[in-house]
């Protein structure tokens, strides 16, 4: 028994490690071998070999994560130095310019329906594995059953966010034989779903685990109630561009105050636990005035002084976020410890940190948009902001204030020093192996505050959710400048044109933030949702209605006719944000992108072969060479 039990395990873990990319169904299943599947789930170590495998093929997922969610985004144009990877050079400027194509490798989903199928695993055999092994205890599974509703719940979550419309299922598939054609699932019932799956398991799954690495590396209940906040945020934009009810709307934003806020809360506690009982030092932190419980963000103790002393000034908040990883900030990131695991290397250098290799560079235009309005006391804009320095690589030459175009350094170990009283310059390293952040203390307060703003009726800059956003914005803000900066303080004449001035000063800050970090284009995606159905706000004129020759008309969406296509939610967004990176491009960009399934990813063309025509190809994008 017990050599065919170890033959078991073997072949299994071999079949994990196997390409997961199939030519013949949406979803490549494993393990084929009945016999080994029938005979594998005995104790609680197979259960956890499975479980471990789906962070595992997760991580493999990682450049698919990126181009999805940042890629189109305003962050970034391409090198001028172009590179040897000429193909995949080519396909990146593609989508960039908003030319996808079903034929593009980049939005094969399978990789991620991997990752789902090995959750649907655990969750199907884990009650027969407590009654087989004594030793595995009901306090145990109900931990892992919510780690991994929240893990499958996650990877669904990202495929609405880049496909809109997915096939969806909780089917555990073991073999070519059990694949079914799933047909397409629309993507607001999906994420209903998806919450409604989540909502039950928050608070039941661990506060940490006894290593650091786990503990930050696996989903805990406060990543749990991170991606609650995440998941409502999206279905309120969702719910408004579509004309749903005020009060329902505002149900959606006030879970992502209250689930953000239990997020920020158990991070919190979970880092004390570390402190108190496993006897990890503390970074030392401060709260900054964000007026959240616990929103304790990492003090860039010894940045200012060295800075005014030209000298080598040490951003202990960059260290600690991306050189070091796991840090007191960190919620969820994908692990990478050592040069044989790293899946992120490759991915990452390739888009945004390796010198003439690197495919995409920080956006000419970018950082002027974002510091256009804010002055620090000796008049300097935006140079003081130590993200600049590891995130953009932005230098200022004389009174212009010019931006030259850099890199992203956040996944280089850096030392900055001075060059002049203007310029810091920082010296790289690739000898670090870096993890992959989902999601982290800045990005929920974020989350926060965008949704305190979507809240807010706009009366005027007293509002009180104005002012609850922007002293979380303020609080992050505040933690990476060397100077106390004075910030941006939106007015407009008009509500709802106060509320979008709140909502940018939210967006810009998210911008500068996460830079590099595979959100900004869904982001971006949320805000053209939100404002899908832009008849009913405000114009700049004060009118009820929208010039539709600025914001297109009002048609039918082609899937759900009882709603608006979104093609006003489209042109705002690129009005707002995109033109000003692309400003030659406006146009075009309002005119590839169309509605909102422009928004979304084109469905990579075999798996609407494989599946017999029952997923039907995103009407902008259904075009096929």
């Amino acid at each position: 028994m017990k050599r065919k039990k170890l033959i078991s395990n073997i072949v299994l873990m071999a079949l994990l490690a196997i390409s997961t990319t199939s030519c013949t169904d949406w979803l490549t299943l494993y393990p084929q071998d009945r016999v080994v599947e029938e005979n594998f789930w005995e104790d609680k170590n197979d259960l956890e070999g499975v479980r471990y495998a789906a962070y595992q093929q997760m991580a493999s997922t990682i450049d698919k994560l990126i181009i999805w969610g940042d890629i189109r985004s305003d962050n970034y144009e391409l090198n001028p130095e172009r590179t040897n990877s000429m193909g995949s050079y080519d396909t990146y400027q593609k989508i960039q310019e908003a030319q996808l194509d079903s034929t593009m490798s980049e939005y094969d989903w399978g990789s991620v329906y991997t990752t789902i199928n090995y959750c649907n695993k655990v969750l199907a055999h884990g009650a027969e594995v407590l009654e087989r092994d004594p030793q595995f205890t009901p306090t145990e599974w109900k931990e892992m059953e919510a780690e991994m509703i929240a893990l499958r719940a996650m990877n669904y979550f990202y495929l609405i966010r880049a496909f809109k419309d997915i096939p969806y299922s909780t089917v555990v598939i073991n073999s070519d034989e059990e694949v079914m054609d799933f047909p397409l699932v629309n993507q607001l019932a999906v994420l209903d779903t998806l919450i409604m799956d989540v909502r039950p398991v928050a608070g039941k799954a661990r506060n940490r685990f006894t290593n650091t690495a786990d503990t930050k590396g696996m989903i805990t209940n406060s990543a749990i109630y991170a991606l609650l906040a995440d998941m409502y945020l999206w279905r309120s934009a969702l719910r408004e561009g579509r004309g749903f009810e005020t009060s329902v709307i505002d149900s959606d934003l006030d879970s992502v105050i209250y689930y953000g806020e239990q997020a920020i809360i158990t991070l919190n506690s979970q880092n004390d636990q570390a402190s108190s009982s496993y006897g990890m030092s503390r970074t030392k932190t401060e709260d900054f005035g964000s007026g959240l419980t616990g929103a304790l963000l990492i003090t860039n103790e010894d940045m200012s002084a060295n800075y005014k002393n030209e000298l080598s000034p040490n951003v202990d908040s960059y260290q600690a976020i991306f050189v070091n990883g796991n840090s007191d900030e960190s919620i969820f990131e994908l692990q990478f410890p050592s040069a044989d695991e790293r899946k992120i290397d490759g991915t990452v250098f390739s888009f945004y940190g390796n010198a003439d290799a690197t495919h995409l560079v920080v956006n000419g235009n970018l950082l002027t948009t974002l510091y256009a309005n804010e002055k620090s006391s000796d008049n300097r804009e935006g140079e003081r902001d130590s993200r600049m320095w590891y995130s953009a690589q932005k230098e200022l030459t004389g009174a212009t204030n010019a931006f030259s175009r850099g890199h992203i350094l956040k996944y280089n170990n850096c030392l900055f020093t001075m060059k002049d009283e203007k310029t810091v310059t920082a010296t790289t390293s690739t000898s670090s192996y870096f993890n992959w952040i989902i999601y982290r203390l800045t990005d929920v307060m974020l989350m926060v505050a965008e949704a305190h703003v979507c809240k807010s009726k706009g009366t005027n800059t007293k509002d009180l959710d104005f002012a609850a956003a922007e002293a979380i914005v303020d609080a992050i803000h505040m933690r990476s400048t060397v100077d106390e900066l004075v910030p941006l303080t939106p007015s407009g004449s008009k509500n709802n044109l106060l509320k979008e001035a709140y909502l940018k000063l939210v967006m810009n800050e998210r911008q500068m933030e996460l830079l590099g970090e595979g959100k900004r284009w869904f982001d971006l995606v949320r805000y053209a949702e939100r404002y899908a159905r832009y008849d009913v706000m405000e114009s700049t004129e004060g009118n009820d209605s929208v010039d539709a020759t600025v914001y297109g008309a009002l048609i039918p969406d082609p899937r759900e006719p009882q709603y608006w296509d979104g093609t006003r939610g489209v042109r705002k967004m690129v009005a707002d944000f995109l033109s000003k990176a692309f400003p030659k491009d406006e146009q075009t960009l309002k005119n590839r992108i169309k509605n909102r399934y422009g928004l979304y990813s084109p469905i990579y063309y075999m798996e609407k072969k494989a599946n017999h025509g029952m997923i039907e190809q995103n009407p902008v994008w259904d075009r096929e060479k």
